[in-house]
C-alpha cells in the first residue's frame, strides 16, 4: 500500500486544483490580451512557468481546514459530508475571486486584495451596472462550482479498505511537510511572497504570474488604509502640490553616464561629524555635497523604495510589505532600463535578506548579486553576509565586464548589528564611545579601498558616485537625538569630471529626491514618477516627507518643520539644526502636508501615484 484512501484522494483532488488554476491563468491572459500581446513568447511562458509555484502555495493555503480533516481517517457520512463541504466552499470562493478578478484588475491594475474594500462605498453605488455588464462572471463561477461538486463525488471518492494506522500518520506528516513547503514556495532562504512573482521586472507579467487567491490572502494580515478628504477632490490636493513643487525642471542631462549609487549601512550624519569616516570627509570636498539630507524611514527595507521609487516612509508598514506590495510604481531603475541601461544591484547578505533581491528585480534590475555569488567563504562575517571590504572589490570584478552605460546599486553590511569586523583589521580603527563606531571606520576604509581601484578602470571616468546610507543608527548627541536629527545622514554626489558649480546645496533633501536625481544625470524622463520627490537638482526649494515614530507626519523645509498628527493637528515649529531644538510652535496652516498626505495616500488606494499619466 503506497498511500491511504485519504491520502491519495487528496493529492488527486491537488492536481485537479493545479489545473484549474493554470486554466484560469491562461483565461486571465486572453482575457487581457491586449495588455500581454506586447510580450515575447518567452516572458509569457517564463511567467505561466513561474505561476506554477504560486499557484501551488495558493492552493495549500486554501485547503489548509481539507488538509487538516484528510488526518483523520473517519468513514462517517457525516464528517466526509462536513469535509467535502468545506473542500467545495473554499474553492468555490477562490475561483469566484479569480474570475471576478478578470474585471477588477481592469479597475485596479493589481490583483485584488484586502484595501478593495476600503473603497466598498463606491463599489456599493456601482453594484446595478456593474451587474447588468458583467453578468456572466458571477454565473460561470456558480457553474463551475456545480462542477467542482459533481466531479469531487465522481472522481474523488474514498475507495474501500484501511492503511495502516502507523503509516497513516507517517503520510500525514509527510503532507504536512510538503505542505508547508508548498506554501513558503520551496526550501530557500525565505519564503516566497507578493513581490517575488515580479522577478521579470515588467508589472504585467508579474501580475500573470500571480493568481488572485494568493495575493488576497497574502495581504490579507497587511494594514489597511482609509481615504482622506483634507479636500473635496485629489485634483484640488495635487494643483497645490503643483504650486509649491519644481517638479519636472532640471539643470542639467548629461547623458548616457553610468550611476553608482552606494548605500552605507547605518551611517548617521553623527558619524561623519565625529571624524569616523575620515574618507568620506575627504571625498566631501570634491563633490556636491548636501549638509540637510534626510532619510526616509529608520530601517532598511523602507530605504529601497525610497531610494529607487521615490516613495517615502508614510505608512504603517514598508511599502515593500504593505498590501500595496503590488502597485504599478513606476520606479527609477526601469525607467533606466528602458533607456539603455544595464541595472545590477550588489548586497552582501544571503538572497532573500529583506525582501531585497524580490524588490529589486521587480522594478528594473537585470540582476541581483547576493553572498550566494560570491564564492570565497572565508569572507563570510558569520552572521549576515560577506565583509564590505572583500564584496566591494568584488563589486568592481563585475562591473569591469558589464555593459555600458550601467546603473549599480551597492548596499553595504558590515556596520550592522552585531558589527563584526575582519580578525585581522579588529583594533586598527577607533572605538568610540558606542559599539557601532569601530565597523563604520572599517566600512569607511572599505569604501576608500574601492575607490583607490575604481579610479583606474576604464568606466570610472564615465560615473556619477551617490553615496548615502540607509538610517541612522545609535546616536549620543543633543544635535541629532531628536525627531529631525534621527534620520540626517550623508549625501554626496562624486564625478570625476563633473563640474559643480552653481548647485544650491543650503536645502533639504530627502532619500525620496535621490530617483529623479539619478534621472537627471542619465537625461532620462521622470515625468511619470511620484510627485513625492523631486529632483536635486532642480531648483525646487527643497523638503523632506517622514512619518517620524508612525506618530507625526513631517514636512522639513530648512526654515520650519511642519507636523500633522494622526487626528489632523497641524503646527509648525522653527528647528535648529546646530542644537536640534524646536522653538515655540506657531499656528501655520500650510496646506502642503495635507495635500501631500491625502495625494500619497489615495493614490496607494487607486494604484496611480503619477500625477501626469
Amino acid at each position: 500500500m503506497i498511500l491511504s484512501t485519504f491520502h491519495a484522494r487528496l493529492l488527486k483532488r491537488f492536481f485537479f486544483l493545479l489545473v484549474c488554476y493554470s486554466l484560469i491563468r491562461i483565461g486571465f491572459y486572453f482575457y487581457h490580451l491586449n495588455i500581454y500581446k506586447q510580450f515575447h513568447q518567452e516572458d509569457l511562458l517564463q511567467s505561466f512557468v513561474l505561476g506554477i509555484r504560486f499557484d501551488v502555495a495558493a492552493i495549500c493555503l486554501v485547503n489548509a481546514p481539507v488538509i487538516l480533516l484528510s488526518f483523520l481517517s473517519w468513514r462517517n457520512r457525516i464528517y466526509q459530508g462536513i469535509e467535502r463541504f468545506l473542500f467545495v466552499l473554499s474553492n468555490f470562493v477562490a475561483i469566484v475571486i479569480s474570475l471576478d478578478d478578470y474585471e477588477l484588475f481592469h479597475f485596479m491594475g493589481k490583483r485584488l486584495s484586502f484595501d478593495f474594500f476600503v473603497i466598498s462605498d463606491d463599489i456599493v453605488a456601482q453594484l446595478p451596472q456593474i451587474f447588468l455588464n458583467y453578468w456572466y462572471l458571477p454565473i460561470a463561477a456558480m457553474l463551475l462550482c456545480v462542477c467542482l461538486y459533481y466531479i469531487d463525488r465522481k472522481l474523488f471518492r474514498l475507495g474501500p479498505g484501511q492503511s495502516n494506522v502507523y503509516f497513516h500518520v507517517l503520510m500525514s506528516v509527510i503532507i504536512s511537510a510538503i505542505s508547508f513547503v508548498g506554501i513558503r514556495g520551496g526550501l530557500q532562504h525565505k519564503s516566497i511572497n507578493v513581490q517575488s512573482a515580479f522577478s521579470q521586472g515588467e508589472n504585467e507579467l508579474g501580475h500573470l504570474v500571480l493568481n488572485s487567491p494568493y495575493h488576497f490572502l497574502r495581504t490579507l494580515k497587511n494594514k489597511s488604509i482609509s481615504k482622506i478628504s483634507y479636500f473635496k477632490n485629489d485634483k484640488e490636493a495635487i494643483e497645490i502640490l503643483l504650486k509649491k513643487r519644481d517638479l519636472r525642471t532640471s539643470k542639467t542631462s548629461s547623458g548616457q553616464k553610468n550611476i553608482v549609487l552606494i548605500i552605507m549601512e547605518s551611517f548617521s550624519l553623527e558619524y561623519m561629524e565625529k571624524g569616523l569616516m575620515p574618507f568620506l570627509q575627504e571625498l566631501k570636498e570634491k563633490s556636491l555635497y548636501y549638509p540637510y539630507h534626510l532619510a526616509n524611514g529608520r530601517r532598511s527595507i523602507e530605504a529601497l523604495p525610497s531610494l529607487l521609487c521615490g516613495l517615502p516612509s508614510f505608512i504603517d508598514e514598508p511599502i515593500s510589505k504593505s498590501v500595496f506590495q503590488g502597485n504599478n510604481f513606476v520606479c527609477m531603475p526601469k525607467l533606466m532600463k528602458h533607456a539603455g541601461y544595464t541595472n545590477l544591484f550588489f548586497h552582501g547578505g544571503a538572497k532573500g535578506t529583506m525582501g531585497f533581491e524580490s524588490y529589486t528585480l521587480a522594478h528594473g534590475f537585470d540582476k541581483y548579486y547576493s553572498r550566494n555569488d560570491y564564492a570565497q567563504g572565508k569572507d563570510f562575517d558569520g552572521h549576515w553576509g560577506i565583509f564590505d571590504g572583500p564584496f566591494f572589490q568584488f563589486f568592481i570584478d563585475e562591473l569591469n565586464g558589464t555593459k555600458e552605460p550601467f546603473m549599480a546599486g551597492f548596499f553595504s553590511l558590515t556596520s550592522h548589528q552585531p558589527y563584526s569586523i575582519p580578525t585581522e583589521l579588529q583594533n586598527k580603527f577607533p572605538k568610540g564611545s558606542l559599539e557601532i563606531h569601530e565597523s563604520i571606520g572599517y566600512a569607511d576604509d572599505s569604501l576608500r579601498k574601492f575607490f583607490d581601484r575604481a579610479k583606474n578602470e576604464k568606466w570610472f571616468a564615465n560615473t556619477v558616485f551617490i553615496i548615502t546610507a540607509d538610517h541612522t543608527s545609535k546616536l549620543e548627541s543633543k544635535k541629532f537625538q531628536n525627531q529631525i536629527g534621527k534620520y540626517r545622514v550623508p549625501l554626496m554626489f562624486y564625478s570625476p569630471d563633473q563640474s559643480w558649480d552653481g548647485f544650491v546645496t543650503e536645502k533639504v533633501t530627502q532619500h525620496a529626491d535621490i530617483p529623479k536625481t539619478i534621472l537627471d544625470f542619465a537625461g532620462v524622463g521622470a515625468e511619470e514618477m511620484p510627485a513625492t520627490g523631486v529632483s536635486i537638482l532642480s531648483g525646487d526649494v527643497g523638503f523632506a516627507l517622514n512619518f517620524a515614530d508612525s506618530q507625526d507626519y513631517l514636512l522639513v523645509s530648512k526654515d520650519e518643520v511642519l507636523k500633522l498628527t494622526k487626528n489632523g493637528d497641524q503646527k509648525s515649529y522653527r528647528y535648529d539644526w546646530e542644537n536640534g531644538t524646536m522653538t515655540t510652535p506657531v499656528n501655520n496652516q500650510d496646506l502642503i502636508l495635507k495635500a501631500y498626505l491625502q495625494y500619497f495616500q489615495n493614490g496607494l488606494i487607486n494604484n496611480n501615484l503619477s500625477i501626469y499619466r
